[in-house]
């Protein structure tokens, strides 16, 4: 059984990088379209602000390129880690300023104007498959995901430094209900039929990621996949684009209905990012879209109004790659279809436990 955190009840965020670049413009865009569940933006590019405390980390500035040194070659570095991993040092795996000058924005000034309808602050950091996906060995090139050591050590980074945010938030911002995403984007990497990756292996280093957490915790994926292999962790928010999968997710109904009714939530990724596809839609269309996915998963024996309480609505992945304009009007359809989404199942943004 999962923990019962409240229901979104199609409450409308959206994830982390953005293509902003004035900090002040990027909080105000995401305060005024997500006052109830705004989201800690990310304004770069690299993955600094993911590795602050560590180790083995090779950083070449020319190339532009981190990996990770074999452990046997940093020792010092690695003890020192699992010392303050055993210790609980949360605060040595700290986000700082200088990683994240655009963390400390968005938490500034919620800390000092809150929107009266805050109820949650969304925050991501990287799910451990994604990352050890992501850094490659640097004796071999290799994912780091598949040597024991450095899979661990992400693991246990990634975890530490989550724990830390959740505190700090919610330290700065008292009330509000922090919700921490792992996103998983590279999975189809390892659950398609050339992947490499042991379901139970990946499952399991999902749930590590998670150990210890006291919010609710989110997984943003937004390949084709198992989704199976999603409702068996323990996540309480599945987070995919319902732009383009909706009716593959829903093959998987009787896992998503067990999830749901378990506790978990889905995060309906219903407006795309991808400039062609965002160009020809409306506010009509991806309301049509949304509904006709949601009547996909009713109609294979999910419950409707536990569907529509346990549901957020969210982009369908960053808006990075897209110019400011465009990222102000993904944002702006979501927290319109979110309203919409509401009034049709007679839910209001306040009192939205």
């Amino acid at each position: 059984m999962k923990n019962r955190f409240q229901k979104p009840k199609f409450a409308a965020s959206g994830i982390a990088a953005v293509p902003y670049r004035d900090k002040a413009h990027c909080v105000q865009v995401i305060l005024e379209n997500f006052p109830e569940a705004p989201f800690l933006p990310v304004m770069t590019r690299g993955i600094r602000w993911m590795l602050e405390g560590i180790p083995c980390l090779v950083i070449n500035r020319e190339k532009k390129r981190i990996t990770m040194a074999p452990p046997e070659e940093r020792e010092e570095e690695l003890l020192e880690f699992y010392d303050r991993v055993e210790q609980g040092d949360l605060n040595y795996f700290a986000t700082t300023p200088k990683t994240a000058p655009f963390y400390e924005a968005m938490i500034d000034a919620i800390r000092q104007n809150p929107p009266p309808e805050l109820k949650w602050i969304l925050v991501q950091s990287a799910g451990p498959v994604l990352l050890g996906d992501m850094l490659k060995q640097e004796a071999n090139g290799k994912p780091c995901i598949f040597h024991e050591t450095l899979r661990d050590v992400l693991i246990k980074g990634i975890n530490m430094k989550c724990k830390w945010l959740e505190i700090r938030i919610k330290e700065d911002i008292p009330g509000v209900e922090v919700v921490i995403d792992q996103p998983e984007t590279t999975l189809v990497n390892f659950t398609s039929a050339g992947g490499s990756g042991n379901r139970d292996d990946l499952i399991s280093a999902i749930n590590e990621g998670f150990v210890g957490l006291t919010c609710p915790t989110f997984i943003h994926c937004c390949a084709n996949i198992d989704w199976s292999l999603l409702t068996d962790t323990n996540a309480d928010v599945i987070n995919f684009d319902a732009y383009q999968h909706a009716v593959e997710a829903s093959l998987y109904a009787r896992e998503f209905r067990r999830f749901i009714e378990d506790g978990g939530m889905i995060g309906w990724g219903i407006v795309p990012v991808i400039e062609d596809l965002l160009e020809k839609e409306t506010f009509q269309s991806l309301v049509e879209k949304l509904e006709k996915a949601i009547d996909g998963f009713v109609k294979a024996g999910i419950d409707e109004e536990l569907l529509a309480s346990s549901s957020w609505v969210l982009p369908c992945c960053e808006t990075v790659l897209l110019t400011e304009d465009q990222s102000d009007r993904v944002f702006h359809l979501t927290r319109e279809i979110s309203e919409r989404m509401r009034s049709k199942y007679g839910f209001s943004s306040q009192g939205n436990g």
